[in-house]
């Protein structure tokens, strides 16, 4: 009998999936390669803000709108693009003064940074991925390969420094480790193996995602997920420190396997094995990639596609309410301005990308979000950690401070875990006089053949550093105004951005004597330009617990309030990537078809074709 149930669930599962996509009524987005030659890229900064600052006003506000969709982000952009790829007007409201989310740069004294964008992983040939950028951008946006050696992983600093790149390439990394700890081969060899049992796990994720909710919990009661996935293994429901501490004693080689946890900002000790190897696997496998122009070149070559369908991306336009009738989400209520004026727009359908603690905790009426499970979920789960970002300018170019095309992590030491731990734990006046445990450097200007050709940069570079931080320590500062924080908040932030400066130039000493610009963002700086309650890049704690599989399935696009839908990472994964197919996967469940596999169906068309 249980088996006859087992398998009736299977069929009933993908049964839904199949009719899901035949009962659409919503056009193919990708019925065909949108793709056409590279346009001359524009450096004319005028020319580039009337597409990504548009300021926002009645008069720009297109009739009948299909959907109204809260923030510019990478996810915000994919599932407006698809939308209008399928003929849906789509008006997109960004709270600051130009649109891209966390793709956006800024530019001062002509050094232009990126503020999110350091590396994508998957750009180099026909991917899924790929297939998905370029078909929303119409093939606008270029991609260049980083070094060969694109991280590199450094413990301690100066004489006590040891440095461990990595690779492009699972085995040549595998390789390239065993040579590095040939004591530690069996240990080697069993971390590459548990990064293949967790392969599947955006594919299980997505359809948990997709499947009614009904269902999902019939199928997780009846444990047929036990047999068929891995989702029950340690690798999916331990941390990641306890599997590697499991692995090996070796502190160096905890912190090699380790090394990334940053780029998903959860401490190993909370963290999930799977992102880890996720993250490993995106990297590797193809190498990595920066867009060539720089991150605003995705939103600068999407915008278009959302306006060819009538849409419309608007600035400056912080929505301070999301509109219910009779339980229903029917619009929004933009309030901007000294005299704080209300515009209410209406449309049936309202799309979230600002973050489920935004959307739940900040947007809809309290009388809504206290019936709805996400709700639940913000209480159950902890938003990602804060970060400082510190903008350096140097006056050299990147060929004279010989600057390569790669990104640096660096540990104070190999106890990864406990120090970070106890970083997090210090008081503000503690943490003033701490090194940093970890960093992220990048050297945007390197990375992208676009640098130079920009007029007056040809002697200019740039490195942008990170670092993750309390939010404790700044929240105090959380409701102030931009440079208008006081003295004691400009001490805080500049003594812990100057520390990062200092740590970063033991490692790159020719960076010491040239530097001609700083910014220095705290989490509160975060809070205010990419709207980030808690000062963090990555929403949603990336824990155990957040990838359980009700869990998983609970965090769906498709909202228990009518009308309302979300998008971004924190319906699926952080980063870029993860942001993106979160995109994907909310234009599938707002047009009720599976675009996902329009998306698959139309890169193995474009791979046959390149075969011949």
């Amino acid at each position: 009998m249980w088996f006859l149930l087992l398998v009736s669930l299977v069929l009933i599962s993908f049964a839904v999936l199949y009719l899901w996509n035949k009962d659409s009524k919503a056009s193919n987005p990708f019925r065909k390669d949108a793709r056409v030659p590279r346009k001359p890229y524009i450096h004319d900064q005028k020319k580039r803000d009337a597409v990504l600052k548009q300021g926002f006003s009645k008069d720009k506000i297109p009739a009948n709108l299909d959907a109204i969709l809260i923030g510019s982000g990478i996810g915000g952009l994919t599932t407006a693009a698809i939308m209008a790829k399928a003929g849906k007007r789509v008006l997109m409201l960004e709270q600051h003064d130009q649109a891209g989310g966390c793709c956006h740069t800024f530019i001062d004294k002509n050094y232009e940074f990126d503020v999110g964008i350091h590396y994508i992983g998957e750009m180099g040939c026909q991917t899924l991925n790929k297939t998905i950028v370029d078909q929303i951008s119409e093939g606008q946006v270029e991609w260049a390969p980083l070094d060969h050696e694109f991280d590199v992983c450094q413990i301690g600093y100066e004489k006590e420094a040891r440095v461990y790149p990595v690779s492009t390439g699972t085995h040549e990394w595998m390789k390239q480790l065993k040579k590095r700890f040939p004591e530690e081969s069996k240990a080697i060899e069993k971390y590459f193996s548990m990064m293949k049992t967790t392969k599947a796990s955006t594919t299980i994720h997505g359809a948990l995602k997709l499947l009614p909710l009904w269902l999902v919990k019939l199928i997780l009661a009846s444990r047929i997920l036990h047999l068929i996935t891995n989702l029950y293994k340690p690798e999916y429901t331990k941390c990641v420190l306890d599997l590697v501490k499991g692995l090996t004693s070796n502190k160096d080689l905890q912190t090699v396997f380790l090394y990334s946890w940053g780029d998903y900002g959860t401490q190993p000790s909370k963290g999930t094995f799977m992102m880890q190897a996720l993250l490993n696997r995106h990297f590797l496998k193809f190498g990595t990639f920066y867009p060539v122009g720089g991150a605003s070149e995705l939103a600068f070559n999407i915008i278009p596609v959302i306006e060819k369908a009538g849409g419309k991306v608007l600035v400056r336009a912080p929505v301070s309410e999301i509109l219910t009738n009779r339980g229903k989400v029917c619009g929004v209520r933009v309030t901007r301005g000294s005299t704080k004026e209300g515009i209410d727009i209406f449309a049936p359908i309202i799309i979230s990308n600002a973050g489920l603690y935004n959307t739940f905790e900040q947007l809809l009426p309290k009388t809504i979000s206290a019936k709805s499970y996400y709700t639940d979920i913000c209480k159950g789960l902890k938003p990602g950690m804060a970060a400082m970002n510190v903008f350096v300018g140097m006056n050299k170019s990147g060929k004279e401070l010989k600057l390569k095309k790669h990104s640096i992590w660096a540990y104070a030491n190999n106890d990864v875990n406990n120090t970070v731990d106890d970083y997090f734990a210090q008081s503000i006046e503690d943490a003033l006089g701490s090194e940093i445990p970890l960093l992220f450097i990048s050297f945007p200007s390197a990375k992208d053949p676009e640098w130079n050709n920009h007029p007056g940069r040809e002697n200019k570079s740039t490195c942008t550093i990170i670092a993750l931080a309390n939010w404790d320590w700044f929240k105090t500062w959380e409701d102030k105004a931009v440079k208008k924080r006081g003295d004691e908040y400009d001490e805080v932030k500049n003594t812990i951005g100057h520390q990062m400066i200092e740590q970063t130039c033991k490692i790159f000493p020719q960076m010491r004597d040239c530097i001609d610009f700083t910014d220095i963002g705290s989490p509160v700086t975060n809070k205010h330009y990419i709207a980030q309650p808690h000062g963090e890049l990555y929403g949603l704690d990336h824990s155990v617990n957040r990838f359980d599989p009700l869990t998983v399935a609970k965090l769906r696009p498709q909202t228990d309030v009518p009308g309302l839908f979300l998008t971004g990472q924190d319906i699926l994964t952080c980063g870029f990537t993860g942001a993106m197919f979160g995109g994907v996967l909310a234009a599938q469940a707002v047009m009720g078809r599976n675009v996902m596999a329009d998306a698959i169906a139309l890169k193995k068309q474009l791979k046959e074709k390149k075969k011949k």
